[in-house]
């Protein structure tokens, strides 16, 4: 019973293992597949952010002049590989870096050189275009910490490095990247910060991982009453009948009884075994257990059992309750073993 008990508490175990594993990773794989759903929501809010700010500088008057205006134009424009600007040192040619134009925020020649000498007077809010972003975030429901790092190159290749206010503790991992000016010499970089994702999932999600492993606390703590509560309501109501044939080998002053189920009932010590279970009978059960065995047919009437128990003193009810504890007595040892009402009579299958 021991053995039997550890196994099943050892299978039950690696089944919440595997069960619990499983629904882990399908969890992971789905919080995997939102936070690169979040990413894209994420580099379409931070631009959309960008543009709020820029725009609040459309309206400013810039004064500006070129070299070669007279210089022949179609209608795709030919991307520079570098720019000549007026510096206090006279004319300087800068090269263009082809990562930084893809990664423009605008990219016609023009407006972004207007928006090169615009910044210059008027750089951006990196707390207002901070603020922007978070909103927009937030509006798309998308569970992030947002950091922004804001990069200013002047002239003289000298750069001037700010960062949005935000949490030091959180690891932030760079999502998109963009470069506004004809030399690109402002470069905005937006990081996020997703939560862990254990620590992002809804509370059902918990009770699927926990509620196995519950149940299997409970049954270890529990386990002879669950097994007990089992038996009595579900092995007694699956019995197969089958006829007992009972050998009789004597044995010194000792009568045995082997029964097919593999129980063997010893009726000079009062015990019934099964495997390594030795229980042992109430003298009046183990008494009646015999009177059973000793009939050819295995069959008692109510008659007989006053008559041996109780010398023709008894009363039914007696007879109903001591049948009653010897069904008790049997279910402790064997499922197999029953005792049956037959047309007024009782009879042991």
């Amino acid at each position: 019973m021991v053995k039997r008990k550890y196994c099943i508490l050892g299978v039950l175990a690696i089944l919440c293992f595997i069960g619990t594993g499983y629904y882990a990773w399908t969890l992971y794989d789905a919080h995997c597949k939102q936070v690169a759903e979040w990413n894209e929501g994420a580099k379409a809010a931070f631009e959309e952010a960008l543009w709020i700010e820029v725009n609040k500088r459309s309206n400013i008057p810039i004064y500006s002049y070129s070299r070669g205006e007279n210089e022949m134009t179609t209608l795709n424009e030919k991307i520079p590989d570098s720019v000549s600007v007026m510096t206090m040192n006279g004319w300087q040619r800068y090269k263009i870096d082809r990562y930084k134009y893809d990664n423009s925020l605008i990219k016609e020649g023009r407006k972004r050189g207007h928006l090169g000498a615009l910044l210059k007077k008027y750089p951006l809010s990196i707390d207002s275009l901070s603020i922007h972003w978070d909103s927009l975030l937030n509006h798309q429901q998308i569970s992030a910490k947002s950091k922004i790092r804001y990069i200013i190159t002047d002239l003289d290749l000298k750069n001037d490095t700010a960062y949005s206010d935000t949490n030091p503790s959180l690891r932030f991992d760079s999502l998109s990247v963009s470069y506004l000016g004809f030399r690109c010499e402002h470069e905005l970089v937006g990081y996020v910060s997703y939560p862990y994702w254990l620590w992002n999932l809804p509370f059902v999600s918990y009770l699927g991982i926990l509620l196995p492993w519950g149940f299997l606390i409970f049954l270890v703590v529990f386990y002879s009453s669950v097994e007990k509560l089992f038996h009595n309501k579900f092995i007694q109501e699956k019995i197969v009948e089958k006829e007992i044939h009972v050998a009789d080998v004597a044995i010194d002053k000792a009568k045995i009884y082997q029964l097919p189920d593999g129980s063997v009932f010893d009726s000079f010590a009062g015990t019934l075994t099964k495997d390594d279970l030795i229980h042992t009978l109430p003298p009046q059960s183990a008494l009646l257990l015999r009177l059973f065995l000793r009939k050819e047919n295995h069959r008692l009437s109510t008659a007989e059992i006053e008559h041996e128990l109780w010398n023709g003193n008894g009363t039914i009810d007696k007879i109903h309750k001591v049948i009653q504890r010897l069904r008790t007595e049997l279910r402790k040892v064997s499922s197999e073993l029953v005792i049956k009402n037959v047309n007024g009579d009782y009879e042991l299958k």
